[in-house]
């Protein structure tokens, strides 16, 4: 008797030999890759700018607004709080983790009777970015079941090495081409100005 055959003899009635199983971590790795994927698709060719401005406003469709607070710079932020009126700049970064707190739960509280109409969202315009060492502008369309509602600018300044939305206001179409010509070098200078003055106003 042959080896295969005394293998065959010996093992039990109606035992198959096992399929070999995929270890489970590959599962975990196809699905990770397909959301890093997925990831990239959405956002891995954004800049950082635009990024910031689709988050923001995504948050605040989707009433989340410890998001909404986390991309707005603490120089937006102080117009809602008095009481951080009078801090520097460097006091006013310092204390950026209670601003956002306290800033999240103003808007909340400014946001609880007013809804969002279905079918809103934002369209950066992408040929408009222009970006700074600590600034950016971004330029955007509000939408409403695809239709054009409306167009904002808006400013971003680099806070602890994050772009965060520094104002936001509405922009003129007849004006849109000036936004090209901004020398993101004078805005930086600003931005670095502001940040080495004595207190906010």
């Amino acid at each position: 008797m042959d080896k295969s055959s005394h293998e065959n003899v010996h093992r039990p009635v109606g035992d198959t030999p096992s399929k070999p199983r995929v270890p489970r971590f590959i599962f975990v790795v196809i699905i990770a890759g397909l959301a890093a994927l997925y990831w990239y698709a959405a956002y891995g060719d954004t800049p950082a700018p635009e990024k910031t401005v689709k988050t923001f406003y995504q948050a605040y469709f989707d009433r989340d607004f410890d998001t909404v607070a986390n991309n707005l710079s603490v120089f937006w932020s102080v117009r809602l709080l008095p009481d951080y009126a009078n801090m520097t700049p460097e006091q006013l970064l310092e204390n950026r983790t209670k601003i956002e707190a306290d800033v999240s739960k103003v808007i909340a509280d400014i946001e609880k009777e007013n809804s969002i109409p279905k079918g809103v969202s934002i369209e950066v315009m992408k040929e408009y970015t222009k970006m700074g060492k600590n600034s950016a502008i971004v330029v955007y369309s509000f939408k409403e079941n695809g239709k054009d509602t409306g167009m904002e600018t808006a400013l971003l300044i680099k806070e602890k090495d994050q772009l965060r939305i520094f104002n936001m206001s509405p922009m003129d179409p007849q004006t849109l081409e000036q936004i090209k010509e901004v020398d993101m070098n004078v805005l930086d200078e600003n931005f670095d100005s502001l940040l080495k003055t004595g207190a906010t106003k």
